[in-house]
């Protein structure tokens, strides 16, 4: 039995583990355009900062896969799939398989500004991309996007002793994983470290001749060596296109076994688009934990072990100098849910409540262990409101006093 892996980050690799751990005589081969063994996108931040050196980087290397017998094929880049041959197209030559795994991960949104071609502008994806970074030597940088990616650059390079100039082009930073008092928070500590942030502002022009002079944006000019476009990620599914059905995000679909709508072939990772664990509709989940997972669901079905995806939860996690900034599950952006705040000196809490189910956690500086919380979500629980949330973790009613809206002085209902 051949198993093929398209995809070398961490839903590949943990797909490739979990059948070889399952069937220890099965041809295994992982595909990957990159030349290096796996390594986490995660902690590239902590690489252009120079806290971590390029070792620190990889969590396999290239005798790992020889003791797995894992046959890693390098530098190569998927093109098309046979499904009735059952064969992969590569570059050079192509590969047969039985069981197909497609885990080809995600590629950076590029928006439609002018100049985006000059030279010392970067995406902010892979290990080639940082270390393009570090061979500029820019000292005055602009950063457009202010997700987790947007952010986590933003500080590693103010760590390196560079200007940082951080443009969002909505009403707040971190627009898809905190609301607005949370993000406001972050967006305090990091301007009080130095960081320029604006938000509700469009870049439109990247000046200079060849190389990046600076922005210019619906509202000013800056001058800047280097530009690093951080405006989002979609799945990388174009291999797909034509063959595996996709959802409406442009994710692969899959099941709930992360089967494909093709017999045989399965997707993992940031190149799907599977259920969500909150409301069970199909969405996309661009984060390691998720692509984990996916990886040992793929993986174990592929080698015939039956096995199920509960479902994607965001948890994610940002180091603002060193106040911890996280978020669970779902935020109330503008819909009519209701949010808890919470407060403790500097910590800051805010859960996310919808029909009575808590649905999300946002905590700034919060040092005590949220995982109560989480379970809370993952069980389902119902949390009366009329009783407190002292049922949830070591919560007392005097946490809540900062807050004074009504009789229920920790509860308010957003409806926008």
């Amino acid at each position: 039995m051949q198993f093929v892996v398209l995809g070398n980050g961490i839903a590949g690799i943990t797909a490739a583990s979990t059948i070889r751990r399952l069937r220890k005589e099965a041809g295994i081969t992982i595909v990957t355009k990159e030349p290096y063994p796996a390594y986490s996108a995660c902690i590239l931040p902590n690489y252009l900062c120079g806290e971590i050196d390029k070792k620190g980087v990889f969590i396999k290397y290239f005798s790992d896969y020889s003791k797995d017998n894992i046959n890693l094929i390098l530098s190569q880049k998927a093109v098309a799939i046979d499904v009735d041959r059952k064969k992969v197209l590569l570059e050079s030559g192509n590969i047969r398989y039985d069981k197909l795994i497609v885990s080809i991960g995600s590629e950076p949104m590029m928006p439609p500004i002018k100049g985006i071609d000059k030279i010392g502008v970067f995406t902010f994806k892979s290990l080639d991309d940082v270390d393009s970074i570090f061979n500029w030597h820019g000292r005055t940088v602009t950063i457009v996007g202010s997700g987790p990616i947007g952010v986590e650059a933003s500080i590693a390079l103010k760590q390196r002793g560079c200007e940082v100039f951080l443009i969002e082009l909505l009403e707040r930073i971190l627009p898809q994983v905190f609301d607005d008092d949370s993000a406001s928070l972050v967006k305090g500590i990091l301007e009080s470290h130095g960081i320029s942030v604006f938000t509700r502002e469009i870049v439109t022009e990247i000046i200079g001749t060849n190389i990046v002079r600076g922005v210019i944006t619906d509202k000013r000019s800056l001058r800047c060596d280097t530009v690093i476009l951080a405006t989002g990620m979609k799945p990388a599914s174009d291999l797909a296109k034509g063959i595996l059905e996709r959802g409406k995000f442009e994710g692969i679909t899959v099941d709930d076994r992360m089967a494909t709508n093709i017999q045989d072939v399965f997707a993992c990772g940031d190149c799907t688009e599977a259920k969500s664990l909150i409301d069970g509709e199909p969405a996309l989940s661009l984060l390691w934990h998720n692509a984990r997972w996916q990886g040992e669901v793929a993986g174990s079905n592929a080698a015939g072990v039956p096995r199920k995806y509960a479902g994607s939860l965001n948890i994610t996690g940002v180091d603002v100098f060193g106040v911890q900034a996280v978020s669970i599950g779902d935020i109330v952006g503008n819909r009519g849910l209701d949010a808890i705040e919470i407060k403790r000196g500097q910590a800051y809490m805010r859960l996310v409540l919808s029909n009575g189910l808590l649905i999300g956690i946002q905590s700034i500086d919060w040092d005590e262990n949220l995982g109560p919380f989480l379970a809370t979500i993952l069980r389902r629980e119902k949390i009366d409101t009329c009783k407190g949330v002292t049922q949830l973790g070591s919560l007392s009613s005097q946490d809540f006093r900062y807050f004074p809206f009504g009789q229920k002085v920790w509860s308010r209902s957003r409806t926008n």
